[in-house]
């Protein structure tokens, strides 16, 4: 166990890549606020910054190490398994960045406030309506901002904030969330939301010293990795919904043909029996897709009534719209048909996601 922990004690933990000098008397001013039990992970930084890092060893902190740099998630993952394996199974966990952007009093803060959400993710968030911001840092929160709570329904002013905070009961569940490097932060509030995590914020102060030139994000490779973790989920109900279509096209094409010598000159009745078995085996084929592909939801019990219903929701929604976009605005039939299924389409992911497939997580 960490030498002094107790039971329920907060444990910091600081993922570092390359630290200077402030982060010993970033340590020094956390242990004012008497938080002592300080994990650090020193992620690959080389030869050239051990000074610092045994400096933090000397002064009690516990040092992790891993021989390359594996990214800001795989850091963390290594603090969470540490912790997991030997500290108080009770304590709670912050997470702090080591640039300086994270306050001690706000630290000492968050952790007060976990307390208080056990449960929950809490979140240091930070004020981006204030001055003195890095253009580049408000532009790309206040943007992966706005993406997030349009396709999660989350509304979170600060989704790329290093200050989290969680207790015990999560611990086990931040290790298994997916991501290595600064994408795995989006992952883990992402993997809250659909796994029924409440997520709570504190708001705390904006500092970036140096204009952030302390920071490892890599514009280009770094960015790339946390759009494709935001529009992850959009991306493969677009492709559910794509399979599905093919799927309800070419299974309707073959039965238009393959029933025409069983019922004759029947024509309405082949259409009508090669549509309706088309579109049954293609909402089954959606459902699973969704299930299994786009939401990962293995236990969602009561889905599959949810889902008929939504089903048949849509169906009523987009002939009453087209019906009054034609009669009452004038616009064209088909042009209406597009617009009321795209909104749809939106409307669906969103329901899908929050009543269809929603979490229904058992009490920890």
């Amino acid at each position: 166990m960490m030498k002094g922990a107790q039971h329920g004690e907060t444990i910091i933990l600081i993922p570092s890549l390359e630290p200077d000098e402030r982060l010993p008397l970033y340590v020094k001013q956390l242990r004012e606020y008497g938080l002592t039990n300080i994990v650090i992970v020193d992620d690959g930084s080389g030869e050239a910054y051990q000074s610092i890092f045994e400096e933090l060893h000397d002064n009690g902190c516990v040092l992790l190490r891993h021989s390359k740099n594996q990214g800001k998630g795989d850091a963390l993952k290594t603090g969470f398994q540490y912790i997991s394996q030997n500290c108080d199974p009770t304590a709670f966990v912050v997470t702090a960045d080591s640039d300086g952007q994270h306050a001690a009093e706000d630290v000492y803060r968050l952790a007060v406030e976990a307390r208080r959400h056990p449960d929950a993710l809490v979140l240091g968030v930070r004020n981006f309506s204030e001055g003195g911001i890095p253009p580049k840092s408000l532009l790309g929160n206040r943007m992966t901002s706005f993406i997030f709570a349009m396709l999660y329904g989350k509304k979170l002013s600060d989704t790329q904030t290093g200050l989290r905070a969680f207790g015990p009961g999560l611990l086990a569940f931040m290790q298994e969330v997916r991501g290595s490097r600064f994408e795995y932060e989006l992952q883990m509030l992402i993997s809250c939301i659909q796994s029924g995590i409440p997520i709570h914020t504190m708001p705390i102060q904006v500092i970036y010293e140096n204009g952030n030139a302390g920071t490892h994000f890599k514009a280009v490779q770094d960015s790339a990795r946390v759009m494709g973790v935001l529009f992850s989920n959009f991306f493969r109900f677009i492709s559910s919904s794509v399979a599905s279509s093919v799927v309800d096209l070419g299974i309707a094409w073959f039965l238009i043909d393959f029933l025409r010598p069983i019922l004759g000159e029947q024509h309405y009745l082949r259409i009508l029996l090669a549509t309706v078995i088309a579109r049954i085996i293609s909402i089954a084929v959606n459902y699973v897709l969704n299930r299994h592909f786009v939401f990962r939801k293995e236990d969602s019990q009561g889905s599959l009534w949810r889902y008929l219903s939504l089903c048949g929701l849509v169906i009523l929604l987009s002939s009453t719209g087209v019906y009054v976009f034609h009669t009452i605005f004038y616009i064209d039939e088909k042009i209406a048909k597009f617009v009321c299924d795209a909104l749809l389409f939106l409307l669906s992911f969103q329901l899908q996601r929050r009543w269809v497939f929603a979490a229904r997580r058992k009490q920890l």
